[in-house]
């Protein structure tokens, strides 16, 4: 009897452990419902955007910070061109020697990034060193969220049946 017990509290752990405990971190693609397009493995604590805007044709990257509470601080944006929607009256601006603007010292904390996913702005992630075309994941004219996520060993799997 006691074996019995011994022998279903440890398959009760394990199986707790399945679904509770967070296995790995890192860049979680859902759509609006969130529902996995995909999941990045992260190792660092930077997530930079890039995309190409849509009406000046040039690049764009908004680089974040990864909190200890999985929420995005922005660090810093660079872009080519300056027009519409571009920061101008937050954080420090800084013209590069490339043409590019860098601006530092905004402040803007979001729990996730959203964007509406559209091949001809070619988006893509980076983590510093690997860079990741959205394209590769996520379907073309849908609305995405990129979050940073700890996962445990069951959505684990079930993202890598479904993606």
């Amino acid at each position: 009897m006691q074996k019995k017990l011994i022998y279903f509290i440890i398959i009760l752990l394990i199986v707790t452990g399945i679904f509770l405990v967070p296995v790995q971190s890192g860049i979680l693609l859902t759509n609006l419902e969130g529902k996995p397009y995909h999941f990045i493995p992260w190792e660092g604590r930077t997530l930079t955007i890039g995309w190409r805007h849509s009406v000046e044709l040039t690049p764009w990257q908004e680089t974040y910070t990864i909190n200890d509470d999985h929420s995005l601080s922005l660090s810093e944006t660079i872009y080519q061109s300056y027009g519409a929607g571009t920061p101008d009256t937050d954080g420090k601006v800084e013209f590069l020697a490339d043409g590019y603007v860098r601006v530092t010292g905004i402040k803007r904390e979001i729990p996730f990034y959203s964007l509406y996913y559209v091949p001809i702005s070619y988006y893509s992630i980076a983590d510093g060193t690997t860079s990741y075309p959205l394209k590769n994941f996520v379907p073309d004219y849908h609305q995405i969220q990129i979050h940073y996520e700890s996962i445990t060993l069951f959505s684990w799997i079930r993202i890598r049946l479904i993606s």
